[in-house]
């Protein structure tokens, strides 16, 4: 991996402590997060390693959120519920690595599959729940491999969010749509900005706000100031994040979110902490209550951890 900040991460001293305030955006307090599950993926299925690595958040001072993806019991799920509770730190359940994983199709044409999907997706609310995360990112499906399908795909969407909405009533929990790249992995149906735009024109949803992701929205071509003006109402989280897309060659091309300072990424470091200081100096970013870095390690969980560290106080300093 081609790295042109090695230098940068080197300078600051192994075990350092930066605390870096919640930002106040028109009252809401926006927490900064770390998606811990991208980097460490055998916490995924390791509750010891998870309950470690939450603690290890806390102490460093950088974050107030940790954005997760977990199975296994309910004791466990208890256990990482109590341990988040005691960190003072908020989670976020990362669902769509079961929706791209398990086929979960919220948009499906086949109204057996969508409502089934919707059915699975419930189940993941509840483990949501009961780990105590604030909210859960979700994605559409596959896109339709027929064509002029748009107002249909849009009604299915609606169809699902609104079931969807209802059944999290009461509980707390947000939902967060996250739109993915339509025409590169992994090919789902919901990413254009005007597409989401048209399915949350005029929704009457309660619970459910959008994930705005960087990195998906570059992969689908888009400028990403004009698709967070255009979402801006409903964006309630942002994962910010990189992408290779000019080297179609490269092992890093598409949806593999590498370091911000990734040789040929679509969005450095410089380019990451711009966007992010222009969103808050212009005061677009009132309604996000959590900003978070997502990276996908490959190998050296500890090494992409401290690196993700420093990148994210590089951004947000």
């Amino acid at each position: 991996m081609a790295c042109r900040e090695r230098s940068f991460l080197k300078s600051v001293p192994a075990g350092h402590k930066v605390l870096i305030q919640e930002v106040k955006n028109g009252g809401i307090a926006m927490k900064h997060g770390i998606c811990l599950t991208t980097i460490y993926p055998d916490a995924i299925t390791d509750s010891k390693l998870m309950g470690g690595l939450i603690r290890k958040v806390r102490d460093l001072e950088l974050f107030q959120c940790v954005e997760i993806y977990f199975e296994g019991s309910p004791r466990e799920e208890a256990a990482i519920q109590k341990t988040l509770a005691d960190a003072g730190i908020t989670a976020v359940y990362l669902g769509g690595l079961p929706v791209k994983r398990d086929g979960i199709d919220l948009t499906s044409k086949s109204e057996r599959v969508r409502q089934k999907s919707v059915e699975m997706c419930k189940r993941h609310m509840d483990h949501a729940n009961r780990m105590g995360c604030s909210r859960i990112v979700i994605a559409s499906g596959r896109d339709w491999e027929e064509t002029g399908c748009r107002e249909q795909i849009a009604e299915c969407m609606r169809g699902s969010l609104g079931a969807l909405d209802r059944y999290v009533e009461g509980s707390g929990i947000q939902i967060c749509l996250e739109p993915f790249p339509v025409k590169t992995e992994p090919y789902l149906a919901v990413g254009e900005s005007m597409f989401v735009y048209e399915i949350f024109t005029g929704s009457d949803f309660r619970n459910v706000g959008i994930t705005f992701d960087t990195s998906h929205f570059l992969q689908i071509g888009e400028n990403l100031e004009e698709s967070f003006l255009l979402l801006k109402p409903w964006i309630s989280h942002i994962h910010l994040a990189n992408c290779v897309m000019k080297d179609k060659t490269s092992p890093l091309y598409g949806d593999k979110h590498p370091l911000f300072c990734q040789e040929g990424g679509s969005l450095g470091i410089e380019d990451a902490r711009a966007y992010y200081q222009r969103l808050n100096r212009e005061e677009l970013l009132q309604k996000v209550e959590i900003c978070s870095v997502e990276i996908i390690s490959r190998g050296r969980e500890d090494w992409y951890f401290d690196a993700v560290c420093k990148e994210a106080e590089s951004i947000w300093r």
